[in-house]
């Protein structure tokens, strides 16, 4: 497939368009920067892909002045083909650059296959420039133009290689964001590392059963509003499940319940600098929740069920030598109106001076 092809198709594939579309989108995206698609052959392209049995066409008549326009949609095999296609466009850097091309596709393309496309980008990139300082050694003592072309073509390699590589951990980084943590064994406790966690919170003080109900619509508002935000860049952000720490110390639960102070947190994306804010009277800050060490134990059941559980966690982490040093934190793996919810309770720890 072509880069003319491929640059058409992929139009095609993000939304159903027909040709004078194709040709706006183009311009307002500068695609003719990093494309070889002249206006003169979208209609050219999108017969030839037709008669591939690529796109189909379609007759719309619903604009209320001109003549109907021919809207195309990838087929089963267009879309197939347009997959395969970005991936190898991905993997495989060239003189014009059809790694935008797969770049541009990557929210449509499947997360493990588009990491194994970048790695080997990365990797030919590395190959190349490998190469071009074997060449320049091999070469020894040349003119200063010479000189200058292989200082040209290494430090652009360099360069790419570098942004591909960091592409290459933003990735990875993705990827182990989304794979689900190791499965717990109900009323077991266990102890566990964990990474700081970038979150959306909520600080509230009250009865958990009324200010819930302006929690969570404005932490929601804000992550799936990021989500569809970085969606559209290409970025695949799955929002978790929701957790709280409740502040007060040992003894919280005896604190009356309108007193109870708490934190309400979503993870996001590390780099995230701004969320969208849906009820002034509930704002969406930014935090680093630390962790390091941990001690925590899956709960089946319900919140008020929850004390002997905790007391179990609590003489685990004494007998193993160990005390507690942050809050109490709650993680809701299901929706509280579920028969039997299932909750993580979680505490930060250090081993005990003896």
């Amino acid at each position: 497939m072509t880069n003319a092809e491929l640059a058409v198709l992929s139009l095609v594939v993000e939304t159903p368009r027909h040709a004078y579309e194709i040709e706006q989108v183009i311009a307002e995206r500068g695609m003719r920067d990093w494309t070889d698609v002249g206006f003169s052959s979208i209609y050219y392209l999108l017969g030839k892909m037709e008669r591939a049995g690529l796109v189909e066409g379609h007759s719309d008549d619903s604009a209320s002045k001109g003549p109907a326009r021919r809207v195309y949609l990838p087929t089963a095999k267009g879309f197939s083909i347009w997959t395969e296609a970005s991936l190898a466009a991905l993997s495989t850097p060239q003189a014009k650059m059809p790694f935008l091309l797969g770049l541009a596709n990557l929210a449509g393309l499947p997360a493990d296959r588009a990491l194994e496309a970048a790695r080997a980008c990365q990797t030919a990139l590395d190959e190349r420039l490998r190469a071009v300082r074997e060449k320049r050694r091999s070469v020894g003592e040349v003119e200063r133009f010479v000189d200058e072309v292989f200082d040209y073509s290494e430090e652009s390699l360099r360069s790419g290689r570098d942004w591909v590589a960091g592409f290459v951990k933003r990735l990875e980084q993705r990827s182990e964001a989304r794979q689900m943590p190791k499965k717990m064994k109900p009323f077991v406790p266990e102890f566990a590392e964990m990474p700081a966690v970038t979150v959306a919170v909520v600080h509230t003080v009250g009865d958990p059963t009324f200010v819930g109900a302006k929690v969570f619509p404005a932490l929601y508002g804000a992550t799936y509003a990021l989500k569809f935000s970085l969606k559209k860049q290409g970025v695949d952000y799955k929002v978790g499940p929701p957790c709280a720490r409740w502040f007060g110390g040992p003894d919280w639960m005896t604190i009356p319940r309108e007193k109870w102070e708490a934190a309400w947190a979503i993870p996001i994306p590390k780099d995230t600098t701004e969320l969208v804010q849906k009820d002034p009277e509930t704002p969406v800050t930014i935090e680093t929740w630390e962790y390091g060490s941990v001690a925590q134990i899956l709960h089946i059941g319900t919140y008020a069920e929850e004390g002997p559980t905790i007391q179990q966690l609590h003489d685990f982490i004494a007998a193993e030598g160990y005390e507690i040093v942050g809050a109490h934190e709650e993680e809701y793996q299901s929706r509280p109106d579920t028969k039997a919810p299932k909750t993580v309770i979680r505490y930060q720890v250090r081993k005990r001076e003896s």
